[in-house]
């Protein structure tokens, strides 16, 4: 069994300790134990006022008002409003010369050009400056001399960009400036990773740099990203920065700004050159143009800069490349090497596809070879690398920096696009035909968490990354059946590689088990060239699956990293500012907007730092619908925690007789069984169930879980609907039953992973009885299915059915305090001509007798099931 990992809370400043520092601390709230830094690090030298402070004290000694520049709050949330709806000068013009605006609202600012100058009163992040560099061509021109192409750079000083970000009072609570060490208890044998400053590299790191001095990770993100949709060839280039200093959950919400734009690279297609040139200029000319926007942090590096913390300390800051997030073609580009060989580690590309060991490529080795083969001393190490022509690399000078290591995994592109979608899927359809893979995708039951493809999935065309992920809740347990066994443990041992290294926080354990996974499906892959699918492996995104355990351990988890945040980060830093452009010279205009935005962005910050306006953000995240928590369990009951339930406060189908309920959601036994739960739970005669009865029923309800091994504190939100099909109006299809199916904790006490005391059931009816029974209860009548059966080879799933008494389903009446989460339960099908073809999404639960429980359902499910090891050979 898995142990129970303890989730790191939100990281708060502490005051420095002394040099004879407490190494080893208890930390009592999250049952982590705590190893700090062996020597003084993150020293204070001094106070100051932070920005937001800064900008208070301004606005009073101007004489200004809270929302100065402007009069008062309402002529704020207008500006706010006109700057980012996405109206054009034009309509923004307009709208403010209407008599209506004018007469009754009356804002300081009367035109569009009044409002913008508002606008650049407002205190601004890191200024932008553009520079302009020379490429000279092979071409020659009219003159007889050679062609010349002048290109924009348009970028920000990285070094003001750190400081902004680890300066930001609205990061105060999510920022660390020590290193530390976790473990699962005094014995530090179960080490736990991470955010970036529970893992190796800070604390390597630190070591390197002057007592007290405080690291600042610096983590870039760079893609070029299309801006045009159907015509034109326009395109852009971000470089987004962000530190590690800053927890990883504010880092990937884009509306923090946890990550900010650095600068565009130019993007040109270098026409002043022969066609056999541009590429290698096109190599060399990225690494000029990241050289001049890195400069500034060689010297920062090497001596650290002074700098006003979010917590008002003065430290002496280091900001120092630690992390860089790209796809596999730009891994190659930035650190120098052909895209036929690993940018990690220097495996021979034949080798590629096999458990590897080969060594980490090295920087220092790295620019001793691009040096020989400059100066033609000798060019066998240059060849042996897979270098590209590339002189000076622009990581050449950065201190304390291995650009190798600086590369981070991929969830994105190399697992869910790569290893699974390009590869796996494409693989199982070519071995079961698509027609199989297909109708398995469309007889999938109904799960408020799954999609349903209806089509299946082979004629797919366009693919995004929600829909890889979607595919891998299901795909494996699918392909039970309908592929060779050795077929379904690749697919499985996949799944639950992407799963492990999606974790938000590791253990030893864990690890351990992400290399297993790995294991597996080096051990059965060969299937695949027995089947004639596969001639090799030699394939970089299964190659750099073998990175990822060292990967974690030097950097923290991959969810801190993925490349899924940059491609978010397009839209806001590049197409929208594209489209507020007239689409010519639109890097200056997309600058000038940004710089607004960012601007209107900081004074909303700081106006909730204020509490002048609520934090709209916070006001989003509640709930739409008013709900009231019912009952719950206490913790004793549930190691992992007790989740709560909600349900609405008004019945959606009050009184509704148990006739209704006999006929309409099929609890054909709902008498005896509710008869059965007043005997046990209500004194004996005082009341008697019957057919006559009504109750209120209830459509779902909302079940808020813990995570099941904690390693993180969110929670995940199920919902759990009894709701019977319905005709709908009109030439719409009628609405089919959902009629979710749980864990019920039945007996004993339920682990905090595996599913000893769990029971599968389904959910007719959800309801509450008349005040007259005597019972308070939110109940729900269910159908179970019988205790797990021991999960299968290769699938590694348990196996259920429904439990019949004498010819009919076993029913049960429960609290609903007793259902601990939905699950979602996948039909065996059998081989392809056992399959009952009459099936389909809305039959297969009635008409299918077995099932799996589908631990890849989702990563809490996942964690769940991890504990559950004992295999059979085989369905009977």
């Amino acid at each position: 069994m898995g142990e129970a990992l303890l989730n790191t809370p939100s990281p708060q400043t502490h005051p420095q300790k002394s040099d004879e520092q407490v190494k080893e601390v208890r930390d009592d709230v999250d049952e982590l134990f705590r190893r700090a830094f062996d020597e003084p690090a993150g020293t204070s030298l001094g106070t100051h006022h932070t920005v937001f402070e800064q900008l208070r004290q301004q606005q009073k000694a101007g004489n200004f008002g809270m929302f100065g520049p402007f009069l008062d709050q309402q002529e704020w949330e207008l500006a706010d409003w006109l700057m980012t709806s996405g109206a054009s000068q034009t309509k923004v013009d307009r709208f403010l010369h209407l008599d209506i605006t004018r007469e009754r609202m009356g804002p300081s600012y009367k035109d569009n050009r009044t409002l913008l100058e508002k606008i650049d009163k407002l205190p601004q992040g890191p200024t932008w400056k553009c520079r302009t560099i020379t490429v000279k061509g092979d071409f020659l021109d009219e003159n007889g001399d050679p062609m010349e192409e002048e290109l924009d750079i348009w970028c920000r000083d990285p070094v003001e960009c750190v400081r902004e970000l680890i300066g930001n009072p609205d990061f105060r609570d999510a920022m660390k400036y020590v290193p530390e060490r976790l473990f699962s208890d005094e014995s530090e044998e179960e080490e736990i990773i991470n955010e970036m400053w529970t893992a190796q590299w800070w604390w390597d790191t630190q070591e390197k740099l002057p007592s007290g001095a405080t690291i600042a990770p610096v983590i870039l993100a760079s893609d070029k990203t299309q801006l045009s949709q159907f015509s034109g060839d326009k395109q852009a280039w971000p470089v987004y920065i962000s530190i590690g200093n800053i927890c990883k959950a504010v880092r990937r919400q884009t509306s923090k700004r946890g990550m900010i734009l650095l600068g565009y690279l130019p993007v040109t297609k270098l026409e002043c050159l022969h066609e056999h040139s541009r590429k290698g200029a096109g190599f060399r000319l990225f690494h000029y143009v990241m050289s001049i926007l890195l400069e500034p942090l060689i010297e920062a590096g090497k001596k650290g800069v002074q700098m006003t913390c979010a917590d008002r300390h003065i430290r002496m800051v280091y900001p120092i490349l630690a992390a860089y997030i790209a796809d596999f073609p730009e891994q190659c580009l930035i650190v120098g090497v052909q895209p036929t060989d690993c940018p990690i580690c220097e495996i021979d590309s034949d080798d590629r596809g096999e458990p590897s060991h080969a060594p980490f490529r090295d920087s220092a080795r790295t620019l001793s070879a691009l040096k020989d083969w400059v100066t033609e001393v000798s060019s066998a190490e240059y060849t042996r690398l897979g270098l590209r022509p590339i002189p000076k690399p622009f990581w050449a000078e950065l201190p304390h920096t291995d650009i190798f290591s600086c590369l981070t995994p991929d969830l994105l592109h190399q697992l869910h696009k790569g290893v699974f979608k390009d590869h796996l899927v494409k693989w199982c359809l070519t071995h079961a035909g698509a027609a199989e893979i297909d109708q398995r995708f469309q007889c999938m039951p109904d799960h408020p968490t799954l999609r349903y493809f209806k089509k299946g999935i082979s004629t797919i065309t366009q693919w995004t990354g929600r829909e890889f992920k979607e595919m891998q809740r299901i795909f494996a347990s699918l392909t039970y059946g309908a592929v060779h066994s050795e077929v379904t443990a690749v697919a499985r041992a996949v799944i639950d590689f992407i799963y492990y290294a999606s974790y938000p926080s590791q253990s030893t354990e864990t690890l351990r088990r992400l290399q297993d996974a790995l294991d597996t499906f080096h051990q059965h892959k060969e299937i695949f060239v027995k089947l004639g699918i596969r001639k090799h492996f030699r394939i970089p995104k299964i190659h750099m699956m073998e990175h990822y355990i060292a990967l974690i351990r030097a950097k923290g988890t991959p969810d801190g990293f993925n490349t899924e945040l940059s491609e978010r980060l397009h839209i806001d830093f590049a197409k929208e500012g594209y489209r507020a452009s007239n689409k010519k010279n639109y890097i200056e205009q997309m600058v000038t907007y940004l710089t607004r935005r960012d601007a209107i962005h900081k004074f909303t910050a700081f106006l909730i730092w204020t509490d002048a306006i609520p934090d709209s953000q916070s006001d989003s995240n509640k709930a739409d619908e008013v709900q009231e928590p019912v009952e719950q369990v206490p913790a004793a009951t549930v190691a992992a925690g007790a989740p709560t339930w909600s349900i609405a406060k008004r019945a959606p189908w009050p009184k509704t007789a148990v006739r209704t309920l006999i006929n309409n959601h099929g609890a054909v036994d709902f008498v005896p069984a509710l008869q059965a739960y007043l005997n046990a739970h209500v004194p004996k005669g005082c009341v008697t169930a019957s057919v006559y009865d009504f109750v209120d029923v209830y459509k779902q309800i909302i079940i808020d879980i813990p995570s099941p091994q904690r390693l993180t504190d969110e929670t995940q939100r199920d919902t759990i609907r009894a709701t019977p099909g319905h005709p709908n109006p009109g030439r719409k299809k009628s609405e089919p039953d959902h009629f979710d199916c749980v864990l019920v904790h039945e007996d004993g006490v339920a682990e905090d992973v595996g599913i000893k005391g769990y029971r599968a059931a389904r959910v007719r009816v959800l309801f509450r009885l008349p005040s007259w029974f005597g019972c308070t209860d939110t109940l729900a009548y269910i159908e179970w299915f019988t205790p797990f059966k021991p999960p299968v080879v290769p699938l590694r799933m348990s196996r259920v059915s429904y439990a019949m008494r004498q010819g009919r389903r076993q029913a049960a009446v429960i609290p609903i305090s007793s259902i601990r989460r939905s699950c979602a339960l996948t039909p065996i099908f059998g081989k392809p001509h056992q399959r009952d073809r009459g099936w389909t999404a809305r039959t297969v639960l009635e008409k299918c007798s077995h099932f799996f429980l589908n631990s890849h359902q989702s990563i809490y499910m996942f964690q769940l099931c991890d504990g559950d090891f004992v295999l059979v050979d085989n369905v009977s």
